[in-house]
């Protein structure tokens, strides 16, 4: 029987992700739905951790210039999406949120009318700021429609020869966590940062862990189980970034004093728990 080959291709990797990058902005130049927008993002982020998989291999063609240049249309293409994607997330939440109230135990009728009330004066103006941001979206879309993928064809003309460059399983995973920056023994526990702005960064960098681990192949099985420890750790930063980000929305429409922000801000408080354990285990 043929041993499997784990080895993972960087370049045509890129290649294959910028290809899926073209389809996610025909799609949401079609239909820009939320699962469309979020596959955009998500592309965006993917190529962009892929670029760094190849900033750290050796003897590669000079690429720099090039690199700078598809990343700069990322970012604000990334950007664009994200703003979208986030004001989708919060209306699900806010639905999400009021309608769990229902359930609680005795709430007076004046509390619940309240709170049905700030939640939808709060996903009529989240609809609003969706609209501009989505109209925001397409006209870059249609400004990068071509010279995106120009830019990231001109990137991988000047990658070609080294097209055939691989990486053995052992080595994508050891710089994955080289580049996370975990380099501790799986006995010790990571410490925990208290700073806000620190446990911003470690979630983003886990996000682009996750992407650099998924550039295995799907026969990689340590690879793609690092990815999979990448991903809760980012998905329980990202909860806890969405309730945040809520909570200073909710509280800047309705003010600090109504429930909706109140409770926005005990689920941020809760999502920020369970993201500090997470932080304690060893990717």
């Amino acid at each position: 029987m043929a041993q499997a080959n784990h080895s993972t291709h960087p370049i045509q990797v890129l290649r294959d992700t910028a290809t899926s990058l073209e389809a996610a902005i025909r799609s949401c130049l079609s239909k820009p739905r939320k699962t469309a927008i979020h596959n955009l993002r998500t592309l965006t982020r993917r190529i962009e951790a892929e670029l760094e998989l190849l900033a750290m291999l050796p003897a590669l063609p000079p690429h720099e210039e090039q690199a700078r240049n598809a990343v700069r249309l990322l970012r604000k293409l990334r950007h664009a999406a994200g703003q979208v994607r986030d004001i989708d997330v919060q209306r699900d939440l806010i639905r999400d949120e009021a309608a769990a109230s229902n359930g609680a135990p005795h709430p007076s009728r004046e509390q619940d009318r309240d709170l049905r009330e700030q939640a939808c004066q709060l996903r009529r103006e989240l609809k609003r700021k969706r609209d501009e941001a989505e109209d925001h979206l397409l006209r870059l879309l249609h400004k990068q429609r071509t010279q995106l993928p120009l830019a990231i064809e001109e990137l991988l003309d000047t990658l070609a020869p080294s097209e055939s460059i691989t990486l053995s399983e052992p080595q994508l995973t050891t710089l994955v966590r080289d580049w996370y920056g975990n380099h501790r023994e799986p006995h010790e526990p990571a410490p925990i940062p208290q700073n806000i702005a620190d446990l911003h960064e470690i979630r983003k960098r886990a996000k682009l862990a996750r992407y650099l681990a998924e550039s295995a192949p799907e026969s990689a099985v340590k690879a793609r189980r690092l990815a999979a420890r990448f991903e809760s750790l980012q998905q329980a930063g990202g909860q806890w970034h969405d309730w945040l980000i809520l909570a200073e929305v909710a509280a800047h429409e309705l003010g600090d004093s109504a429930q909706l922000p109140q409770r926005f801000a005990a689920q941020a408080d809760h999502s920020l728990r369970t993201f500090k354990r997470r932080l304690r285990y060893k990717m």
